[in-house]
């Protein structure tokens, strides 16, 4: 599976797009990591993008976040487990939104956000029906 990891921000600094890429161990440790990968164009005109092959062993979280000209913070967060999508969340207005998936795996995107310091106000888990 490939994602994109990028860190570029405007020419003015009022958009920002930011992406991480975390390993999760079997031990339940948790650290971001970096791949060599392939230089693609950022989506803005300051920074870098490129795009990187995830292997298909292990448990890995690609998380997506976009500062737009208000200061308001929005993201995507999608957990990953061999190769196969198994949670996909958004985060909006401190929130974070189980779109699909399992949410056995939404500690892990907790415990994330703890470690890089994003604030969180509540973390809704249930499924529209």
């Amino acid at each position: 599976m490939e994602v994109l990891l990028e860190n570029s921000k405007s020419k003015k600094g009022k958009h920002v797009v930011r992406t991480f890429l975390f390993k999760v161990d079997s031990n339940g440790s948790i650290q971001q990591i970096e791949l060599p990968g392939k230089p693609v164009r950022p989506t803005y005109k300051v920074g870098e993008a490129k795009i990187v092959n995830i292997p298909n062993k292990g448990v890995y979280v690609y998380l997506f976040l976009l500062r737009n000209i208000y200061g308001r913070v929005m993201g995507r967060i999608i957990v990953i487990n061999d190769g196969k999508t198994v949670l996909v969340m958004k985060y909006r207005k401190l929130k974070l939104k189980l779109i699909d998936g399992d949410d056995k795996h939404v500690v892990i995107v907790k415990r994330i956000f703890e470690q890089l310091k994003i604030p969180v106000k509540k973390i809704n888990i249930n499924k529209k029906k």
